[in-house]
This record gives structure tokens, sequence and C-alpha cells, in this order.
């Protein structure tokens, strides 16, 4: 009798900031059959641990300013000693469909310990990404009422952080939100690559994103328009002196007369 053997699935974490849309390229990996992604707040990983075993890793406290703002508690969220690595796979290994080919994670505050991911699990695949720093900031401002400075300065430190994580993440795939959002066909292409188990992305496929229902496009738009020259005055004085992430980014300053 000829015996089956199983090959050993695929991780792949999303690595984002909150409001730089993860929760969009999450969904665009699930279009794909051979991919398991959680049945939990915007497909997040460490609300299930927060859900099943709380003491497991840290997760922002929802009564303080680390919900979208985790960068301001970084002694907590990057200190190896507060992941408890076999009780963390023992929770997402029962909410992953572990017949699938490709197992998919994403926590925005894993930003600042991505390395530890990369020592935990193999096979291991990462996709880092970012967004421009306006849009950033006016989302978390509209979705938590932080200042746009409080919110900018969040955003310098988690880009720095990525720009540490695309160094040191082995073979990580790499790109802008406006990247996916300009050439979806590209960026797909790009991601079917560097993860050819996946087999095909849908990139047609209509999004619940943002409380619209729509085909992938660029949001960052619509959070310019909600900005007035002072927002934007105030998100410029917060980005000075950080003109080298900018740069690396490929992002520039936008000013209104």
């Amino acid at each position: 009798m000829e015996q089956v053997v199983r090959r050993s699935p695929l991780y792949t974490f999303v690595i984002c900031p909150n409001n730089s849309g993860s929760t969009l390229l999450v969904r665009l990996l699930a279009t794909s059959d051979q991919v398991s992604v959680f049945d939990s707040m915007n497909h997040e990983g460490q609300w299930l641990v927060h859900r099943d075993d709380p003491e497991a890793m840290p997760i922002p406290d929802t009564g303080s300013d680390e919900l979208r703002n985790w960068t301001t508690n970084e002694a907590k969220f990057a200190d190896p000693q507060r992941y408890h690595w076999e009780r963390i796979k023992a929770v997402w290994h029962r909410a992953w469909d572990l017949g699938k080919a490709v197992l998919v994670e994403k926590s925005p505050p894993m930003v600042m310990a991505a390395p530890l991911l990369q020592e935990q699990f193999a096979p291991a695949r990462f996709i880092v990404s970012v967004r421009s720093p306006y849009a950033f900031a006016e989302g978390v401002r509209r979705k938590r009422g932080y200042p746009l400075s409080v919110a900018t300065a969040h955003w310098v430190r988690s880009s720095r952080l990525q720009l540490r994580n695309r160094a040191v993440l082995r073979g990580s795939l790499f790109f802008r939100y406006e990247d996916l959002c300009q050439s979806p066909e590209r960026i797909a292409a790009r991601i079917l690559e560097y993860i050819p188990e996946l087999g095909r992305l849908d990139v047609g496929r209509a999004f619940d994103i943002m409380g619209e229902h729509s085909t992938i496009r660029d949001f960052n738009g619509d959070s310019l328009g909600r900005m007035s020259a002072a927002d934007l005055d105030e998100i410029n004085t917060a980005l000075a002196g950080h003109e080298d992430v900018l740069e690396a980014l490929g992002y520039e300053r936008i000013v209104r007369a």
C-alpha cells in the first residue's frame, strides 16, 4: 500500500502596521483556495490568543493608548520573555485549517517582534508592507481620536522597525499599500512568485474594506480629502528629522497651499 506523505504547511506572516492595508492583503491571500486565515477580528492571531490564553503573548490594552499606537510601549511588545510560543502555536494551530497548504497570520504589533516569528516557524514567508504617513495618521485619528502628531510618531517608529524587518527577515517580500492598490496584478504576480503554493489570487474580487464593498482601490485620496492644510502641517512637523525614513520607503512630503 502506497503511503501518502503530507507536506508541511507554509506559514505566511503579514508584517504590517495598523491602518496600512493588512486586512485587505490578508483577504486577497484568502482568495486562494490553498489558504487558511483566522476567523477573528481582522483575521488577527493576537485576538485568538487574547480569547483563549491571554497571558501567552502581549496584546494591546484596549482601554489604553496602546490600541493602534503600540509603539508607545515597546518594552512590552518587543520583550521575548512575554511570548510563550508553545502556547501561542497551540492556539493558532487549533484555529487554522491544517489541511491547507498556506497558513496566514497577521497581528500589527508583531512589527516589533517579527524576528521572533522567524525563529519559531518554519518553513515561513514574510510579507512586509507600509502605507503613506498621511493616510496612516488620518486613519488613526479617525479611529482612535489621537492627535495627528501622536499618530505620525507611531508611523515613524513602526516604519523604522519595518526597515529593520525588511533587512533581517530572510527573503521577505516588501511592497507598499500604494503599490498594491495602483498595480494589483503586478503585486499579485510578485506574491505568487514568492509563494507559488498559493496557486492563484483573484485581484478582481470585491472586498468589504473601510465600510465599502469594492474591488481593490487606493483610499489615500479619501484620507487626504479629510485633512486641512493645518493637519498636513502637523504631520510634517512630526516628520521633521525623519526624512531618511520617507526616502527609504519612497514617500515625499505633502503640502497644501
